[in-house]
């Protein structure tokens, strides 16, 4: 990726805060010059960058109970993103090899998408799974991230997520 591109979707994703839609117009407009899938993970790229800052100015400060599902789901949902239950989402599967979520929160992504026409299911993909997939192996290198991209919004009323234990051999 051309770096004055990704310089300039970083500054959109760094002043876009609540509202993606004008970092997504911006996206879509230099996709018309360099092809939509660069310039995703271009944004990909940021998104990864702000997760791990964010882990190592927090680190030190986050409490572990030893479980790595209920880590990884306290450290990115409640930590990170700031959600709650029953608020925001609910948990529908707790096993000792997976937890299930199901989130309707405000999403500025999802918000952009209506609003531009773009499909969540390859936004959320190709954007945001890779980096959550890198924080959870922050928290333990054990978990992994899956998404149910049958049960995303606006297709679904909510977008359904799964932290997973990797199978140990």
């Amino acid at each position: 990726m051309n770096n004055k591109y990704y310089q300039l979707v970083r500054r959109q994703y760094e002043n876009s805060r609540e509202n993606s839609t004008e970092l997504f117009q911006t996206i879509l407009s230099i996709a018309e010059k360099v092809g939509l899938d660069d310039v995703l993970e271009c944004l990909q790229q940021c998104v990864i960058e702000k997760r791990l800052l964010w882990w190592d100015r927090n680190v030190k400060a986050l409490k572990k109970i030893g479980n790595p599902l209920i880590d990884g789901y306290k450290i990115f949902y409640e930590s990170y993103l700031g959600l709650s239950i029953p608020q925001d989402g609910k948990i529908v599967e707790l096993t000792d090899r997976q937890l299930v979520t199901r989130w309707w929160n405000y999403c500025p992504t999802l918000e952009a998408c209506q609003t531009l026409g773009l499909d969540t299911r390859e936004i959320c993909k190709k954007v945001y799974h890779k980096p959550v997939q890198v924080l959870l192996l922050k928290i333990d290198p054990s978990l992994r991230f899956k998404r149910n991209y049958d049960a995303l919004r606006p297709y679904t009323p909510y977008c359904e997520e799964i932290i997973a234990l990797e199978a140990s051999d």
